[in-house]
């Protein structure tokens, strides 16, 4: 199964493209993209913390934020797009 991971802000210098098509082989939820996408310690410490996802980041599959749907659980099918980005404010 292949998606489509897009990258927004810091996080395109940080893995390296503004976005990256994965194969997930047998992997099928967010959080197995997530890890298979954080291959480095620097990944892996600007996504996750203790317990789950680090709280400034957003994550959404294809427009809808993982926290209306089933969060890392969420289910992958072929084609969708997985957008990583942190929480922006601003006035």
């Amino acid at each position: 199964m292949r998606i489509k991971a897009r990258f927004f802000a810091n996080f395109r210098d940080l893995f390296g493209a503004r976005e990256r098509e994965i194969d997930l082989g047998a992997r099928r939820t967010v959080g197995d993209a997530l890890d298979l996408l954080c291959d480095t310690v620097e990944r892996r410490a600007e996504i996750f913390a203790a317990g789950g996802l680090r709280p400034h980041l957003v994550v959404m599959v294809n427009g809808v934020h993982i926290n209306s749907l089933q969060g890392l659980d969420t289910g992958l099918s072929d084609g969708d797009t997985l957008a990583v980005f942190p929480f922006l404010v601003g006035g």
